[in-house]
């Protein structure tokens, strides 16, 4: 999911500039400097952070083809290869991000408070959260110790956004479903990995965690798109696709909760999930973009969870026909990502021409 900017900037994968009404405030602890190549740092770091949606969807799909080795039998070592080239591009842009200043507090504080961009941050530990899970078959104890960072770190940038929000960081920003990703699907993913890491106790924190806060701030997003998703700019509108992620990832977590097992609750989340598809899909005609870039990632991992969770409820729930329609889901799944990551190399390939010309 990629930071929101203006159709010039997101055209050649460029960011907004991070100037946000909390700059002053930094200052007091240390004046950001404005000029050589620590003018291009916050821009920078916040590209590195935004293009780890290619991560996070990434894993999304490996977590997809995961779930279909449970359920059809699926080749597991398409999970492991997704999940790999996942932790590289992780790798590489976490190490880019603190290159450019990331490895300090204060330049975290600048770049979780931007008004439109604070949110794309909590994509390092959720991607760190997904992968501990799915190393879970070779042994508990590491991936629990990475577990444990990764969920405190989601959980620390969580509380510190609804801290910064609630005392007005949004005053300046329209509210967008990407503003849940931290607080309603992180927490929802914390405890999928806590239930598959057998810490039952976790699992049921954190998803008691996302519930209410997707009661509280779900509702607060979509009534602000209500009242005021008419003066959405079209960039931002992508964003839209999100609103299936809280759905999808509580769905995931109830039932890996309850064993891949569908009770009345699992099946409340079907509902939700099959009824926020297809608002999406008739939203569709306004999330088209004028061209393609890197922002187009950010229905990505809306995608794959979403897939990955009908594929759990058509084999938990016993659907007629769930084996073949459970191929073609994940046929079309993979292949949307498939376009996708040939979409990206051209992208990449024309930029690099037109900066050499």
């Amino acid at each position: 999911m990629q930071p929101v900017g203006t159709d010039e900037q997101l055209a050649d994968g460029r960011v907004a500039s991070q100037q946000t009404p909390d700059a002053p405030a930094l200052g007091a602890t240390g004046r950001h400097r404005r000029s050589g190549n620590e003018n291009q740092s916050p821009d920078v770091r916040a590209e590195r952070v935004g293009l780890q949606s290619i991560s996070l969807g990434t894993a999304g799909l490996g977590a997809a083809w995961q779930s279909a080795s449970q359920t059809l039998g699926a080749r597991l070592w398409v999970s492991d290869t997704l999940f790999a080239m996942s932790g590289l591009v992780w790798v590489v842009l976490l190490a880019q991000y603190i290159r450019h200043g990331g490895g300090r507090w204060r330049n975290v504080l600048y770049d979780l408070h931007h008004p439109r961009q604070g949110f794309t941050l909590a994509y390092i530990p959720i991607v760190g959260m997904l992968a501990a899970g799915h190393l879970a078959r070779y042994g508990l104890d590491g991936p629990r110790w990475a577990y444990a960072v990764f969920a405190g770190a989601a959980a620390i940038i969580a509380a510190r956004l609804l801290a910064h929000w609630v005392t007005g960081g949004l005053a300046s920003a329209p509210l967008h479903p990407g503003y849940l990703l931290p607080v309603v699907s992180a927490p929802f993913i914390s405890s999928t990995t806590a239930s598959t890491l057998q810490l039952p106790k976790v699992a049921a924190a954190t998803f008691a965690v996302g519930i209410l806060y997707w009661l509280a701030f779900g509702t607060l997003v979509l009534g602000g798109l209500v009242a005021n998703g008419g003066s959405m700019p079209r960039t931002a509108r992508p964003t839209l696709a999100v609103l299936v992620i809280p759905p999808a990832t509580g769905g995931l977590a109830w039932t890996a909760a309850h064993h891949g097992t569908f009770d009345a609750v699992g099946e409340g989340f079907a509902g939700l999930v099959l009824f926020t598809l297809l608002i999406v899909v008739f939203l569709l005609p306004a999330l088209r973009q004028q061209s393609f870039h890197n922002g187009y990632w950010l229905f990505s991992f809306p995608v794959a969870a979403g897939g990955n969770f009908l594929l759990r409820w058509l084999r938990g729930a016993d659907v007629s026909g769930w084996r073949p329609v459970s191929w073609v889901l994940l046929a079309a799944v993979t292949a949307a990502f498939l376009l996708l990551y040939t979409a990206t190399l051209l992208h990449a390939h024309r930029r690099q021409t037109v900066a050499a010309a």
